[in-house]
């Protein structure tokens, strides 16, 4: 009988525990919330056209302006248009083709002439109200040609912000961005990606390595957030 008993001690104790260690694996959340800014290095490196045309805007008299602007225009003809995309997704996949150059004989800081730009990076994807899922070329080529336009826009009174998220953590996150229009932002693990959001106030939910996060933000301006898991 006191064999019986420390039996059932003992497994109300591991049962404690066990619930007890589950309770400690859900770690906090750091947030880090910082002005975009884009350095000399960050364009020479990136082969991201989000990355040098805000270069570009933040630094319109930078002696190597000419060169940049170069890269640019090198990094959106080297992707696929829209309708040169199509025809190959069933054979060949990921192909890319380049686009017709006579797309961009117009001034590369135009707004007109970045509305047929194409990013580089196709690996993240968002989307605007209901459940996430991939874009397709035309999706993806008009939330860069957004972008762009916003980037190029001096026009500190437009409707949009630009919000980029860094996921840190070794772990894919689907951040939710609910207000008065609803996003789903994709992130894998390690990895980035941007939405342009009306702006407003919003609240941004998401779990990083199951850990919740939460949290309410007056979106006015350009904006970027990095998330990880405390260690």
């Amino acid at each position: 009988m006191k064999k019986i008993f420390l039996l059932i001690l003992l497994c109300v104790f591991s049962l404690g525990f066990s619930q007890k260690k589950k309770k400690v694996k859900a770690k906090a959340v750091v947030e880090k919330e910082t002005a975009i800014i884009y350095t000399e290095t960050d364009a020479e490196t990136s082969s991201e056209a989000r990355v040098v045309a805000g270069f570009l805007k933040q630094n319109p008299n930078h002696p190597k302006t000419d060169h940049f602007k170069k890269k640019l225009l090198d990094i959106i003809m080297a992707t696929p248009s829209a309708s040169e995309s199509k025809p190959m997704m069933a054979s060949v996949g990921k192909d890319k083709v380049a686009p017709k150059a006579d797309n961009f004989s117009k001034p590369l800081a135009s707004n007109t002439s970045l509305k047929s730009a194409v990013p580089a990076r196709t690996v993240n994807y968002a989307s605007v109200g209901g459940t996430s899922k991939k874009s397709g070329p035309d999706e993806h080529g008009k939330k860069t040609a957004a972008l762009l336009t916003h980037l190029f826009n001096s026009d500190i009174s437009g409707k949009e912000a630009y919000v980029n998220v860094i996921n840190k953590s070794k772990c894919n996150m689907e951040m939710k961005i609910s207000g008065k229009k609803n996003y789903n932002l994709i992130i894998p693990a390690r990895s980035e990606n941007y939405v342009m959001v009306d702006k407003g106030d919003y609240q941004l939910s998401t779990k990083v390595c199951d850990s919740p996060y939460t949290t309410s933000k007056k979106i006015e301006k350009d904006i970027e957030i990095a998330l990880n898991v405390a260690e």
